[in-house]
């Protein structure tokens, strides 16, 4: 089956340079501003439960991420996500680590409760714990994997002999939360309940630096957020998949910079950002590898 993909939105993104607002963790959230700024965004970062109601007004889009879950950042969470639901601004939720521990998963759990996201991207063992939490419901092998602390577990890694488990585990928690699903891995899978889509862009380096998830969330917000307002399920679902996908291919383009130079993971890092700055729609269309699943 033929896929058409709007490569234009990496070009309209640099053209309506959305405001971000990402409520992240304090480990990536340097990282998260410069690959929003690199793609054509415009990052803000506010977590003080007082302000970020007025951030989120003046914001294209929200990025919640709970790599560093407190109280104040959960509630600061909430507000924010309330405010872009009255506005009806699209909400990027990163439910990292959860299953770690319990304050970490009712974390998640409270802020689904509180706020409709629009997309949920995390690891396979992330949104397996997810899903199981919300609907308690064991799609594919039956059984929950714990996470290695933020990482995937080795069993649930997406691979050839768990694929067809884990597209069922994706497409179960977009029908369950009406979000769109990025689920990150060697292969990727984005899902809207209906459509599954595998992206085969990326490459080994990326799990070797701290944030590459967290970036990827900017990545997909600044790609949503451009696509204009009140979009379709299935624009949402191809700005996301297109953004992964971007995301995947900066990063083979960044691992032969670094190998040029020669560098290791440092290296690598810088080649991503720059990669990301660089990227032109004829590249991208050149370059992305997408299958119907």
């Amino acid at each position: 089956m033929s896929i058409k993909i709007n490569e234009f939105l990496t070009g309209l993104v640099r053209e309506k340079r959305p405001v971000i607002h990402c409520i992240t963790n304090y480990v990536t959230a340097g990282d998260v501003a410069n690959i929003i700024l690199a793609c054509g965004g415009s990052p803000i970062m506010a977590d003080q439960p007082e302000e970020v109601s007025e951030i989120t007004a003046l914001s294209d889009c929200l990025l919640l991420n709970i790599g560093t879950p407190k109280e104040s950042t959960k509630a600061a969470m909430i507000k924010a996500g309330q405010e872009a639901n009255r506005r009806n601004l699209p909400v990027i939720f990163d439910p990292v680590g959860i299953g770690a521990s319990r304050y970490r998963t009712e974390t998640a759990l409270s802020l689904l409760k509180e706020v409709k996201v629009t997309v949920i991207r995390g690891n396979a063992s992330e949104l397996w714990v997810l899903l199981k939490e919300l609907t308690g419901q064991n799609v594919g092998n039956g059984s929950i994997s714990p996470a290695r602390g933020v990482d995937a577990s080795f069993s649930d890694e997406i691979k050839e002999e768990t694929l067809e488990s884990l597209k069922a585990t994706a497409r179960a928690l977009s029908t369950a939360t009406g979000a769109v699903t990025v689920m990150t891995g060697a292969t990727d899978i984005v899902s809207s309940g209906k459509e599954n889509w595998l992206i085969k862009n990326g490459c080994p380096q990326m799990s070797r630096i701290t944030g590459s998830g967290c970036m990827l969330d900017g990545i997909i917000a600044a790609y949503t957020a451009s696509i204009g307002p009140r979009p379709s399920q299935h624009a949402i679902f191809q700005a996301a998949a297109l953004a992964t996908a971007a995301a995947g291919l900066c990063g083979e383009r960044a691992a032969k910079r670094a190998e040029k130079i020669p560098g290791g993971t440092g290296s690598f890092r810088c080649c991503f950002l720059d990669e990301v700055s660089i990227l032109e729609e004829s590249t991208l269309k050149g370059g992305i590898n997408i299958e119907v699943s």
